[in-house]
């Protein structure tokens, strides 16, 4: 508390202290001038003889405070003050004085502010300081925090009715409960990313028509086929899998013999039913590191194939590994020649005819119906009605 307050009145008195220069030029200060130790910092009051040092007596010791400062003793401050930093009536003082005078003037008003800069100014300060914070420490109340105690309270084995020591803070706010939870926000956040990608399909996507190519098949020259994964900008492992297929027989410059060892080699990566090599690699984190070591696998294949130093005769070609599909064919026989569909188009038109012509004709059920419902009516007349009702 203590050093708290004399940080304050130290502030307090910086900012309002007070140079003698935005006091009016007084004649006097020119002839007569007090001693650096007896002047009063604080005040706002022309300097006077009556003034004494705070930690001295008048006795005979002391020297004369009439005596004059030789000018080459004058002290320099940091911020040297001109005659800008005058104000109107001090300026209107300062122009009645002579040349010399206004020197001499200037020159006391820089010593005074130097020695309000210096370490005895500095002390007049702390003192003043300390003393302004004993005041205050008699007139403040002292703080008194006191320790709250949570009180002890007997639970059960679950601790159902045990209170949250932890919880027993003051909340700043009431909770909101129109806020909504962090799962609500995770699929608020799915629902933002599906309208910003339909913005692109709206807006961004019909721009890409000026850089459309017509399709072009791969040549014999590119044999190669490459197949890679996206997940739609989303990280995931399998994104870095690139997948190779080639065809044996598209190979360039390989005799049969060559491509029969080359099949060797693959082993079961061949499918026989297809005559295609497929392979994959996912060893490296880049799809692009992953593609050139697929690149280089095939072309040390295809060196180890071209050497004829052994070609793998004595090796037999095991084909265990693929398994054939059936692939069952409609017989030739069981198919329905041109004659005969024409004959069973004209069997249909036919039938069509007849149902036609059908029901054209009065069927006998509606003739039955017609009868029983005449009848009924020659019985059950408004005249047989009336009859029954006398």
């Amino acid at each position: 508390m203590a050093t708290t307050a004399r940080h304050v009145c130290r502030t307090l008195f910086q900012v309002s202290r007070q140079i003698p220069v935005k006091r009016k030029c007084q004649p006097q200060l020119l002839v007569r001038h007090r001693q650096a130790t007896s002047f009063r910092p604080l005040s706002t009051t022309i300097s006077r003889q009556a003034d004494t040092p705070r930690n001295r007596q008048t006795d005979d010791s002391v020297e004369d405070e009439s005596d004059e400062i030789d000018p080459s003793e004058y002290l320099t401050p940091r911020n040297m003050i001109t005659v800008a930093d005058f104000g109107p009536e001090e300026r209107a003082d300062y122009d009645m004085l002579s040349k010399d005078k206004q020197e001499s003037y200037l020159a006391l008003q820089n010593h005074y502010a130097a020695v309000l800069e210096s370490a005895e100014a500095e002390r007049e300060y702390s003192d003043t300081i300390d003393k302004i914070d004993r005041q205050i420490e008699k007139e403040m109340e002292p703080l008194d925090f006191p320790e709250y105690q949570i009180p002890y309270k007997e639970v059960g084995y679950w601790a159902h009715s045990e209170e949250d020591e932890f919880g027993q803070v003051e909340e700043d706010a009431p909770w909101d409960d129109s806020a909504i939870s962090s799962v609500a926000h995770s699929e608020l956040e799915v629902h933002r990313e599906l309208r910003e990608y339909t913005r692109v399909i709206a807006w961004d996507m019909p721009l890409l028509n000026q850089y459309t190519k017509p399709f072009q098949p791969p040549t014999e020259a590119t044999p190669l086929r490459f197949r890679y994964t996206t997940y739609m900008g989303e990280v995931h492992p399998a994104a870095k899998k690139v997948v190779v297929q080639f065809c044996t027989k598209d190979l360039p410059n390989l005799s049969e013999a060559q491509r029969i060892k080359l099949v060797k080699l693959v082993g079961p990566r061949y499918n026989p039913d297809t005559d295609v090599v497929k392979m994959s690699c996912e060893k490296f984190e880049a799809p692009a590191q992953n593609k050139r070591y697929l690149g280089d696998l095939v072309n040390k294949l295809l060196e180890e194939a071209r050497d004829g130093k052994d070609t793998f005769e004595d090796v037999p070609l095991d084909l265990r590994h693929h398994k054939s599909k059936k692939h069952v064919e409609f017989p030739e026989e069981w198919k329905i020649k041109p004659a005969r569909v024409q004959e069973l188009l004209s069997a249909r038109e036919n039938q069509k005819f007849l149902e036609s012509a059908d029901a054209s004709t009065p069927d006998g059920r509606e003739t039955v119906e017609s009868y029983v419902r005449t009848l009924s009516q020659s019985r059950w007349g408004p005249a047989a009605q009336k009859q029954r009702t006398l």
